[in-house]
């Protein structure tokens, strides 16, 4: 692709919108800024919660113009198709792997690919899990069972993957859980394998008949397996299941039954961590979905016999199962005592380039780059800001910015050298990483020569969406001390950063400002206290030229940068007397929100998610293809 090209797919134009639909959106949203105005002044607000009906109101309202001008936000998580659900879930409760043949095994991959048609890029995997005790005891093949479960292993589309948003919702997203039917994306599951899920760790050893779906990638990663079983975690996790999830501790100390413990608690119980913590210890595979009775120990055997009893007779005590399983454990703990853990990093040099070229599936990244020209003086300032940042690769900085009082033009003799980094994790350590990885390096303190946060290319994505005040400084602001190829192309497009989601941030900053002011934490006259007040005026400042849909010159000049330096720097008397900038700064604020309220026209609501998405994407070295721009499980944006 050409410049053009780069700058069109990294800053799409906007969605095409209803324009009498966003008029009256607009003006049904300014009418009621302006009731929510008049409301603060009004005693009527807190004796009916009429403020709070104001506030909701001016939510809901900026929900539905967001949507219609198409700035809210486009992640979409995994959805699968519902039309083939419950022929999938008869078919799952009808079978065990030695029920499984050929025909089934293609109603089982129709149905499957029916589900995630056009929902994912691809399938790794689907199994047939069950019960290992259940299966034992059922009385005829194709008997209907309770507690079967479909499992899959799916890989998200790329703007799925590497998305902005925060990760903690983007794993949520990433699995979908009916009980019967468990569907889990690549990433998930190999780092909820790391940390020893027994689920997970079984669905790698099931039993081949089981493996109603299977792919070549699947077969590689089962041939590398075995060390798996021995992870610290898998351990762990198997001992505290055994008992834990059935068990409550007695008055007098020790452990009894949960009088709601099920037949199907138990068989978990027996089968799942204490057979695997055996078959661990054996060097045998786990026992995910089949069972050797002539494997168990004498004690293993009896807690067998009685649950074969349970599922024909459910008065059998269950108290007696208890006991024996708890025998059990114990003498599998024994065997325990001196076990060598696996060692977590070697299994890692395994999954982890296992999981990248499964979801690249032969593509190439891209690699990032950096400005030849500037090497040196890039080189330079990681060696003075030091710490982790001095021993990242010199194409993972995107940004290094002096930041605060010098990036305002505002800086005295007594200024702190503060710095903002943005960097970018090297795309093959993101696509092969097997744990979460560290979003964010701070080193801040009166101590250190030079305070800096370094923040991570997705975390700061984030925080652009958000309208983090800081972060949306940094784009409006050219002429910083590096700027790498991928932070150019995306500082271009600084217009479509002025949202009235960043309007609200700077405006919360400055009321923040004001109550601290107000609490007199800081006293009068302190230099902390003339922070607060510089502050204030100099985002109010901005807020001037969001007015007119401009980017704020963050760096001051002229009677701005005067009158703030007067205020950083000349002793507080007469009109730089507090109670003076104080009436000042108030005025101004009230000026502010009234210009606001007055408005005809507005910003965006947000920043256009696609935007930040699709330069993510770049920077994480996926090639730039138009017609993947943005996918959304139900239709193009």
């Amino acid at each position: 692709m050409d410049g053009k090209d780069v700058f069109d797919f990294l800053c799409p134009p906007p969605p095409d919108t209803d324009t009498a639909a966003l008029r009256l959106a607009t003006d049904s949203l300014q009418n009621q800024e302006r009731l929510n105005l008049v409301l603060k002044k009004s005693s009527v607000t807190s004796t009916k919660n009429v403020g709070d009906k104001s506030r909701s109101a001016i939510d809901r309202l900026r929900e539905i113009k967001a949507d219609i001008e198409g700035s809210s936000s486009g992640y979409v998580a995994m959805a699968i198709n519902e039309t083939p659900l419950q022929e999938l879930r008869q078919l799952t409760l009808m079978h065990v792997p030695s029920s499984i043949t050929e025909e089934v095994r293609e109603r089982f991959q129709r149905l499957i690919h029916q589900c995630l048609d056009g929902r994912c890029r691809d399938i790794v995997c689907g199994v047939l899990s069950i019960c290992p005790w259940y299966w034992a005891t059922q009385r005829e093949r194709g008997e209907q069972a309770r507690h079967n479960v479909i499992v899959i292993v799916y890989i998200s589309f790329d703007n799925q993957f590497i998305s902005p948003v925060n990760p903690h919702v983007q794993a949520q997203a990433g699995v979908i859980d009916l009980g019967w039917l468990h569907v889990v994306e690549l990433s998930h599951f190999v780092q909820a394998l790391m940390k020893g899920r027994t689920r997970y760790v079984e669905l790698l050893f099931c039993h081949q008949g089981a493996l109603v779906l299977d792919s070549e990638p699947w077969q590689q990663l089962r041939l590398q397996r075995t060390e798996v079983t021995g992870l610290r975690g898998f351990i762990e996790a198997c001992r505290g299941q055994a008992v834990g999830g059935i068990s409550k501790k007695k008055k007098n100390g020790g452990l009894k039954l949960k009088e709601t413990t099920t037949f199907y608690q138990l068989c978990e119980s027996f089968s799942n961590p204490n057979l695997n913590m055996l078959t661990t210890l054996s060097s045998q595979r786990p026992i995910s979905s089949e069972l050797q009775e002539s494997s168990l120990s004498d004690i293993a055997k009896q807690g067998f016999e009685k649950l074969k009893l349970l599922y024909q007779d459910p008065d059998v005590l269950n108290h007696e199962i208890f006991v024996i399983l708890q025998t059990w454990q114990e003498e599998i703990m024994k065997k325990l005592k001196g076990f060598k853990f696996a060692d977590t990093k070697t299994i890692e040099a395994v999954f982890g380039p296992w999981m990248m070229a499964t979801r690249l599936a032969g593509r190439q990244l891209s690699k990032l780059t950096y400005l030849s020209d500037e090497y040196s003086t890039l080189v330079s300032l990681m060696s003075d800001i030091g710490g982790p940042v001095s021993r990242m690769k010199p194409q993972q900085i995107l940004l290094v910015a002096r930041a605060g009082s010098w990036m305002y033009g505002l800086s005295t003799p007594d200024s702190d050298v503060d710095y903002m980094i943005i960097y970018a994790e090297l795309p093959e350590v993101v696509f092969s990483s097997c744990r979460k990885l560290s979003e964010s390096v701070e080193n801040r303190g009166p101590t250190k020569q030079f305070e800096y946060g370094a923040y991570e290319a997705r975390l700061f994505c984030e925080m652009v969406l958000k309208g983090s005040v800081v972060i949306l400084e940094l784009l409006f602001v050219d002429g910083h001390a590096y700027e790498s190829p991928a932070w150019k192309a995306l500082s271009v497009c600084r217009k479509r950063f002025l949202t009235e989601c960043g309007i609200q941030q700077y405006l919360g900053l400055v009321k923040n400002n004001f109550n601290l002011i107000k609490s007199e934490k800081h006293g009068g006259g302190t230099s902390r206290d003339r922070k607060l007040f510089y502050q204030i005026f100099h985002k109010l400042n901005s807020l001037e030229y969001f007015l007119q849909e401009l980017p704020p010159p963050v760096r001051c000049s002229d009677d701005i940068r005067d009158f703030i330096l007067r205020v950083r720097t000349q002793p507080w008397e007469g009109d730089l007397s507090r109670e003076n900038l104080h009436t000042l700064a108030t005025e101004k604020y009230n000026n502010m929100r009234q210009h606001l309220v007055d408005r005809q026209k507005r910003l965006p609501e947000n920043v256009d998610y696609r935007l930040m998405s699709n330069w993510l994407q770049s920077v994480r070295g996926i090639p730039l293809v138009k017609e993947e721009i943005v996918f959304n499980t139900q239709g193009s944006m």
